[in-house]
Order: C-alpha cells, then structure tokens, then sequence
C-alpha cells in the first residue's frame, strides 16, 4: 500500500476566542496561548487515535503519508477569519517533514439560486499546511494563527499545541 493523504480541518471558534481573550498578541513573533476548547480537529475516523473534533486530535500515520492541516471559522469567515502562518516544533520535529504553507488553485461549486440543482463554479486559491511523515514516534508542535476581522483588521495572535502520533 502506498503513501496516503491524510487531511485535518482545523475550525476555530474564533468568536469566542475574541469574546473570552480580550487581550490577544498584536505581535505574530509572541502568539497568545489559547485553550484547545476553542479548536475543533477532524480527520477521517481511520486517522484519529483520539480527541476527534477537539483541540488535542491525536493522529495516526504511517512513515511516508502526507499530512495536510486547513483551517476554517465556525462562521466559515463571514464574521472573521483565521489563518495559521506558522508551525513551531515542539518534540520530535525529525519524525516529520518541514511542513510547508501552500497555495493552490481549484475550482469549487457555489450555489446557483436560480436552479439550486445546477450549481455554479468558481475557482479559488485553497491554502495548506503539507508535511511527510519521516519515521514513527510523536510530533507535538504549535500552529500560530491570526484572527481577522471581515474587514482584513488582525485582531490578535494565538497558538496551541496538537500532536501526532506515527506509527506503521
């Protein structure tokens, strides 16, 4: 069996991150530290050793999967936004690729509201955060996030701290 990918959506309440920490960083080089309450992580059910949809998934992956993080608003960035700019290593940096921002190009249905049945395209840039699994042992590491306002006004910066588990 080859390598497979192996997506995380990473939602943010980011409503009630601005609501509970009213003095979140204005500085991306010293994030404010932010309780996993606030962070939902999914994977598929196969992937998750534990703490699906929470703060603190626990991944599995084999040496040579890929591993792809997007993030996402309960609101889905009507309200505001969040958008992870850095992945710090905290153990076990080797057992995995530098992971590495990137942007891409898709095309993506959107409602037509005229014939809900036949739906529109459109093509966007889809952001993500792609590493390898090197060898097996536990990666813990902090993604630093920004929260932004619908206006494009940073409101802070945060971070915390999920880990993966690579196993074969």
């Amino acid at each position: 069996m080859g390598a497979r990918i192996t997506n995380v959506l990473i939602t943010f309440d980011t409503e009630s991150i601005l609501n509970d920490y009213k003095n979140l960083s204005r500085d991306p080089k010293n994030p404010t530290p932010i309780s996993a309450k606030y962070i939902y992580m999914v994977t598929n059910g196969a992937n998750a050793i534990s703490g699906q949809a929470g703060g603190e998934l626990n991944l599995k992956a084999s040496v040579n999967d890929v591993i792809r993080w997007r993030e996402a608003t309960l609101t889905l960035s009507s309200d505001d936004s969040a958008l992870m700019y850095a992945f710090v290593p905290t153990g076990g940096a080797n057992l995995i690729s530098p992971p590495q921002a990137l942007l891409s190009t898709v095309t993506v249905p959107v409602p037509n509201p005229s014939n809900l049945t036949t739906p529109n395209f459109e093509t966007i840039k889809d952001f993500f955060w792609n590493s390898i699994a090197l060898d097996t042992g536990r990666v813990t590491y902090h993604f630093h996030f920004m929260i932004t306002d619908r206006y494009g006004q940073v409101k802070g910066y945060c971070k915390w701290d999920p880990y993966i588990t690579i196993s074969n």
